[in-house]
């Protein structure tokens, strides 16, 4: 028997990337409750090795942090767009740079105590650089760091980014 069943899921807000629900849950020992639910399309992010070594890092303002952080070029999967193909195309339109192979390195989920956002992180050698191709109102900074100084940061709480920390460790278990 299931000790935690959903009964009924009602659409409260629909979103470019996220769609808001209640849920009401029936628990094994009679309880219901209402509880919040986020769907997310998913996103993908790409850890970028340029020939030196350096990692391709990007800085730009998140509302969950008000403020700017430093994090992997990454963003949203659009309809009909693979994983490895959006991770791709994000580190080119956010950074000019470009890979001639992604190479899966995880997925995560972020927060699956109320949404069902996943992230897929791949690993790429930079091969080459063109235009960027930033949104209308998006503004980044592009930054380049030695990983060891990216693990520093991390551990120190300069990057808490989930996609972030999760892919440069993953990065040097795999690919060091």
């Amino acid at each position: 028997m299931e000790k935690i069943k959903r009964t009924e899921r009602t659409l409260a807000y629909k979103g470019a990337w996220i769609s808001f629900y209640k849920d009401t849950m029936s628990f094994a020992n009679g309880n219901t409750a209402e509880w919040d639910f986020i769907h997310h399309n998913g996103a993908a992010a790409m850890v970028a090795e340029e020939a030196d070594g350096r990692i391709v890092m990007i800085r730009q303002w998140r509302p969950g942090a008000d403020g700017e952080i430093l994090e992997l070029p990454a963003g949203g999967i659009n309809p009909g767009e693979d994983p490895v193909s959006a991770a791709v195309r994000e580190l080119r339109e956010e950074t000019g740079a470009l890979c001639v192979a992604a190479e899966p390195l995880l997925m995560i989920q972020p927060s699956p105590a109320y949404n069902d956002e996943k992230v897929s992180i791949f690993y790429c050698k930079v091969s080459g650089y063109t235009d960027i191709e930033l949104d209308e109102n998006e503004y980044i900074t592009i930054e380049r760091y030695p990983l060891e100084e990216l693990i520093r940061m991390i551990l120190c709480g300069k990057i808490s980014d989930s996609k972030t920390v999760a892919g440069l460790f993953a990065y040097r278990e795999l690919k060091q």
